[in-house]
């Protein structure tokens, strides 16, 4: 079963989603799931299904900013932001009456949100396992892979003058996230898979722009930094070997951060056919870790 939910966060911005369930029985184990860098929630409702499937509650949502939820300014990725507000659908998630609110909550993060999840996990006690698939795991080691130095050094001059720019109050400049065009300075200068996009662009409420300063917390956010913090999370990180978005050598060295119980699943793809060509291996890793370490009944 599938039902929409929308629900304030503490500081009254709306944040909108769906709720998954399966059909019937007592209040389960509940999973709390996030989209990546510009995503919206559709981008993972296929994960969200198979997890209720699976016997679980699913409360998967939109970011601020982006999507069905609130928030300005619009199409702004602030990780610390994104975390408080993770933190307060948790909370909502074990308000429902279909959940089971003295059992742990499964948090699962793609991309970004991948990173977003080990600083969840690390800093809420009611976290139990994690999944974190194709995440951007460091700004410091990631950015030079995903830019190179020129586009780095021209994202850091373009930085300045924005900030400038809304310090004399003017509007945020923006960027788009991806193009095919090697001269446009994008937030995501990566090759992109056009089955991606043909399922991104099917959805109405997907933009294809953020704001430069959401550029500037990609640099910055260094999520790893909190992964030896975890507190018996059972902890799986899903990677492609040949991801050029979020690099498997960053993910690699992440991973060793993480204590036990931990598991590395490896796809042989990249980034974005990871949520198609290779959903069978993500989707039924994250579904099984889930059932391995948050059992349902």
């Amino acid at each position: 079963m599938k039902r929409d939910i929308e629900f304030a966060v503490e500081d009254g911005t709306i944040l909108r989603g769906v709720v998954h369930t399966p059909a019937d029985g007592p209040p389960r184990p509940a999973i709390v799931m996030a989209h990546g860098f510009s995503g919206i929630k559709e981008q993972l409702d296929h994960y969200a299904a198979a997890f209720a499937e699976a016997g679980f509650a699913v409360l998967l949502y939109d970011h601020r900013s982006f999507g069905a939820s609130d928030g300005v300014p619009r199409y702004e990725v602030d990780p610390a932001a994104q975390i408080a507000d993770w933190r307060d659908a948790i909370t909502v998630a074990l308000r429902l009456p279909e959940v089971d609110a003295s059992r742990p909550v499964g948090v699962f993060g793609s991309s970004f949100a991948g990173g977003l999840a080990m600083v969840v996990a690390a800093v809420d006690s009611r976290v139990g396992p994690v999944v974190s698939q194709i995440p951007n795991v460091s700004g410091r080691a990631n950015a030079p892979l995903l830019f190179g130095p020129e586009r780095i050094e021209t994202l850091r001059a373009m930085l300045v003058d924005d900030r400038g720019e809304r310090l004399d109050g003017g509007e945020a400049a923006t960027v788009p996230v991806f193009s095919d065009d090697p001269t446009v300075t994008c937030a995501l200068p990566s090759a992109v898979d056009m089955a991606w996009i043909d399922l991104t662009e099917q959805k109405s409420s997907w933009r294809n722009v953020v704001t430069l300063r959401s550029v500037e917390h990609l640099l910055s956010f260094e999520p790893a930094a909190w992964l030896p913090s975890l507190r018996d999370n059972p902890f799986l990180m899903i990677i492609g070997e040949t991801d050029d978005c979020t690099f498997p050598a960053p993910q690699r060295d992440a991973f060793e951060l993480a204590p036990e119980p931990k598991k590395l699943v490896v796809h042989e793809g990249g980034h974005f056919d990871t949520y198609t060509t290779h959903f069978t291996v993500s989707g039924g890793a994250a579904r099984d870790w889930f059932v391995e370490h948050l059992p349902v009944g």
